[in-house]
């Protein structure tokens, strides 16, 4: 039995897939369950013990750590015969000291393909493994099997379908559990174009590469994307990537620019404008260059773009990621990720901290305090980045937010003070209803803007009608004609 737990039921458990596709004569006799966060522990566990399997194998993720927990002590507990498996990229550090560890009989840390089928064919033969934690050595991508195939048409139907054409990544951000092996490697592009070429015959139109850095190999690249082009399905796929924002020539931006209007998605990093600071976490990006990509993307061509930024990295100030924010806020990118810096177990990022740094041992690993930020300072702008997301990455309020960009000082001090604002009334960053949201907004522009309290109700009325179904009043709208 193999099960995962996801954050949402759009997702997919593509690692599983794998697994599953991989275990050759023992395929037939898996199965595979896929959970969500909203259900409980004992529901899980309950479904997974229905099956009464021989082994149990479990995907940890940041996000599901703590559940996935509870589920392998519950399996522990009421079936100790079962043989417990645990692997994921929550495996990759010391997974002796994971909270997991005491209910697993073993761990595989590290792509597990080749290890999970070695370790399955040596407990049905009657052997025991001689070692708990098992370092799985990265296999040849050429001789994996196909998991596509895997998808149901539940899937294909319903879900985002997950797809790799690569391996690794050339940088090494010392925040990321990716930087933590070297070398980047690719699936055979043929096979793989024949994979995807099914999947869309059976009807997959919604894609997400979890390739870490889609564009590196350029020509590799432009050969992908031109087979989903010339698909008589190209106006109804969404495909989404994950791409290094200052290795884009002018013949990729054109190739880019050719796609229908929300057809790609591509995610750009950035996580700072300083190239001190991009130096100290080991990233390495040309800024100017991914920022004038940035730019040329936003104004000529189709694509929905989605840039990160990190508060709290090794060394950078309030005036430094404001700086960042000020920038990207100016490009208009469609979704700006603001994340505080997580200390991920297997990266380097703890040895290159302050020595006043303190990282939360428990997931999700937050930063809780450094030589720039109190843990008060850390809270609020934990709210910024929730508020920010609410307002700006799900498309609420643009041309209401395009009003608040232009106040003085700046849109950074300015989300700053909407934040304050916010969470004094509130004192809270979730199940605040859009309705009350769009009054938050329409009192602060309209203290700002006195002058123009007509021109910001009705920016405010159209923002919230434009998707089609939103009847809610607006009843802070009455009287502000004047």
């Amino acid at each position: 039995m193999l099960a995962a737990i996801n954050a949402h039921y759009a997702h997919v458990a593509f690692g599983l897939r794998r697994l599953q596709a991989h275990l050759g004569c023992y395929q037939e006799n898996t199965q595979l369950l896929e959970f969500t966060l909203q259900q409980s522990a004992h529901e899980i566990a309950e479904a997974i013990l229905a099956r009464k399997p021989r082994l149990v194998g479990l995907s940890l993720y940041i996000w599901n750590i703590e559940i996935a927990t509870a589920v392998a002590a519950v399996i522990r507990a009421v079936s100790p015969e079962t043989v417990l498996v645990c692997g994921g990229p929550e495996m990759t550090g010391d997974p002796a000291r994971s909270p997991v560890a005491p209910f697993a009989d073993y761990i595989i840390r590290g792509e597990g393909e080749e290890a999970f089928l070695t370790l399955v064919h040596t407990l049905l033969q009657g052997h025991v493994p001689p070692d708990k934690i098992i370092d799985a050595s990265p296999p040849d991508l050429s001789l994996l099997a196909d998991p596509y195939p895997l998808y149901t048409e539940q899937d294909i139907a319903h879900r985002v379908i997950y797809v790799e054409a690569s391996r690794g990544c050339p940088r090494r951000c010392a925040f990321c559990l990716s930087g933590a092996f070297p070398g980047l490697r690719y699936f055979p592009l043929h096979a793989f174009l024949h994979s995807m070429s099914r999947l869309l015959d059976r009807g997959a139109r919604r894609f997400k590469f979890i390739d870490r850095t889609f564009n590196v190999d350029l020509n590799r690249m432009h050969t992908i994307l031109r087979f989903f082009r010339e698909r008589p399905e190209i106006e109804q796929l969404h495909l989404h990537f994950e791409i290094m924002p200052d290795h884009l020539p002018p013949d990729t931006l054109a190739l880019l620019a050719s796609f229908p209007h929300d057809a790609l998605h591509l995610e750009t990093g950035v996580q700072s404008v300083n190239p001190d600071i991009q130096k100290a976490i080991r990233r390495y990006q040309r800024i100017e260059p991914s920022l004038e990509n940035l730019h040329w993307l936003r104004t000529h061509t189709g694509c929905q773009l989605h840039a990160d930024l990190i508060f709290g990295l090794p060394g950078e100030s309030i005036d430094s990621f404001a700086e960042g924010f000020n920038r990207l806020v100016a490009l208009d990118v469609q979704e700006l990720q603001l994340g505080l810096l997580k200390n991920l177990p297997g990266t380097p990022l703890g040895a290159l901290s302050s020595p006043d740094t303190v990282y939360d041992t428990n997931p999700p690993y937050e930063l809780l305090q450094n030589e720039h930020y109190s843990f008060d300072a850390l809270q609020r702008m934990k709210r910024f980045a929730k508020y920010f997301d609410l307002l700006h990455n799900h498309g609420n309020f643009p041309e209401s937010l395009a009003l608040l960009r232009q106040l003085p000082p700046s849109p950074f001090h300015v989300f700053e003070a909407l934040t304050e604002q916010i969470w004094e009334q509130e004192g809270k960053t979730y199940g605040i209803p859009l309705v009350k949201m769009a009054e938050h907004l329409h009192t602060f522009l309209c203290a700002c803007l006195p002058d123009r309290k007509s021109t910001v109700s009705a920016v405010i009325e159209k923002d919230f009608r434009r998707f089609k179904g939103r009847r809610d009043r607006l009843p802070f709208l009455t009287g502000n004609s004047a």
